[in-house]
């Protein structure tokens, strides 16, 4: 980042995470190459903030080249929310290059193309598509000649520039418009299974502490909504840690290992095998938040609000009165539709709004089926808890584990040291039948009873059993006969 970058005038672009994305939104005065394939938003992406502008009183200058002509243009740009037709000619001025260039050559459309940004004056200006120009130049070093006079042109006018085309990621190392931009804003598509995500990353941007990386976007009928990607907070926002302050779980034997239930703002994972009750679990605690006047959300990527409200019908709770009471939001997202930038946003968003002290996301086994890689997906669940910490939730995440009998063994995902307590679920076989167990493995600052308990799911819910008497290698699953029972263990730490 420049040391003064902070004096540079910034331009916002209209949308806040966009703007957050390029430090602040354009420079005032810069040139900036939006490139992308066909398709991938670029066009939309310079309207909206050329709309973005109009409507604040600034007077836009957009040229069309060979790509699109301005009556076909504005025709799709008409569905979009942020189109507004009282602004065309007002404040957005459509110029056609197109004739000129076919006539009369580039030399021709610079000369116009200077002369109508000299007689309108305008803030900002777009050439779309800027590579139709640079395609119909003989030579290399005509191109870079042609981009020289341009770049004079452009300083002379003053405005902040937009140019747009269709470049591919071996054009942006050699094309000489990239020499003289300040700034490189790149829009592509990525396939992904069956699904297609659309993505941003800035390439550069001349005197602005933007965030690099590459961000997801969507397009719909507002335009492009963009989803800076997921990073930990900053470690300055994180409020302090007080072990002595606990949440209780709903769960009395859970909380009596726990030494009074789980440190506030600390995040807790639960694993264990399917139907093991992880998510009965993540229940028990939002409920018990919701009874003691704490709100809540479940983010669930596996049971729809429906399932959910009656499996709690099931055990004689009513769930509905707590969300029509907003103490409660059930917030469900497809695994196969998850875009995990998007999760984050509107997670934190909903955070805000009902004002959460809990949350539980079940699970991070279906979260992990969108994301893809096993180093990203541990990025993710690692900001994920520091975001939850910051903003004061106390999070409780679920996760499945593969072993239903046999060697207990953990996600497997890498996933598990980010949790400040582990607790783990697990079928056991006594006596010819399966019965659950639970274990509090880890409690991280404080101390918690390591014996392994009986876990019962009756009409009431879970609830914590006896230790398993005159037994050994329970965590096997198949544990064996033993002498006398040793009496209880704490560890503290």
């Amino acid at each position: 980042m420049i040391d003064h970058a902070s004096t540079l005038k910034r331009l916002s672009t209209g949308s806040t995470a966009l703007d957050a994305i390029l430090g602040g939104g354009f420079p005032a005065g810069s040139v900036t190459v939006v490139a992308g394939e066909p398709g991938t938003g670029k066009t939309v992406f310079t309207l909206q903030a050329l709309f973005h502008h109009a409507r604040q009183g600034k007077k836009c200058l957009y040229f069309t080249t060979l790509s699109e002509p301005p009556l076909k243009v504005i025709r799709y740009m008409q569905l979009f929310s942020f189109f507004d037709p009282r602004l065309i000619e007002e404040r957005i001025v459509f110029a056609d290059l197109g004739s000129t260039l076919r006539s009369g050559g580039v030399e021709q459309a610079l000369a116009r193309m200077i002369q109508r940004v000299e007689s309108e004056e305008p803030d900002l200006v777009a050439i779309d598509s800027f590579k139709a120009i640079h395609d119909l130049l003989p030579s290399a070093a005509s191109a870079r000649a042609f981009v020289y006079d341009l770049s004079v042109g452009i300083a002379a006018w003053g405005a902040t520039t937009l140019l747009v085309g269709e470049y591919r990621p071996e054009d942006i190392g050699v094309a000489p418009e990239f020499a003289i931009a300040d700034g490189i804003v790149r829009l592509t598509t990525e396939r992904q299974e069956l699904t297609t995500a659309r993505q941003l990353e800035i390439l550069k941007m001349r005197g602005a502490n933007y965030v690099t990386g590459r961000h997801f976007f969507e397009m719909g009928a507002d335009g492009l909504t963009f989803y800076p990607r997921v990073r930990g907070p900053e470690l300055n926002g994180e409020p302090p840690v007080d072990l002595a302050d606990r949440v209780a779980t709903g769960i009395a034997g859970l909380d009596a290992l726990l030494f009074g239930g789980l440190p506030r703002a600390s995040a807790t994972m639960v694993e264990g095998g399917t139907g093991t009750g992880k998510t009965l679990v993540g229940l028990h605690f939002l409920l018990e938040g919701a009874r003691r006047g704490e709100p809540g959300i479940l983010f669930t990527l596996e049971e729809t609000p429906a399932q959910i409200r009656a499996v709690a019908k099931n055990f004689g709770w009513d769930v509905a009165s707590l969300e029509a009471q907003g103490r409660l939001l059930i917030n469900y997202t497809s695994p196969v539709e998850l875009f995990t930038d998007r999760f984050l946003d509107v997670a934190r968003r909903q955070i805000e709004r009902v004002g959460a002290r809990h949350a539980v996301l079940d699970s991070l086994t279906s979260m992990s089926l969108g994301v893809p890689s096993q180093r990203r997906f541990r990025e993710l669940v690692y900001a994920l808890t520091k975001h939850f910490r910051a903003a004061g939730v106390t999070p409780l995440m679920t996760m499945e584990v593969a072993e239903l009998l046999g060697a207990a063994q953990l996600t497997g995902h890498g996933v598990s040291s980010t949790a400040d307590n582990l607790i783990l679920l697990r079928y056991v076989e006594v006596g010819g039948r399966l019965e659950r167990a639970v274990s509090v493995l880890k409690a991280r600052g404080t101390g918690h009873i390591t014996e392994l308990r009986r876990f019962l799911i009756d009409g009431g819910g879970a609830h914590v059993g006896e230790r398993f008497e005159d037994l050994r290698g329970v965590l096997t699953g198949v544990p064996q006969p033993e002498g006398a029972a040793g009496r209880p263990v704490a560890r503290r730490s």
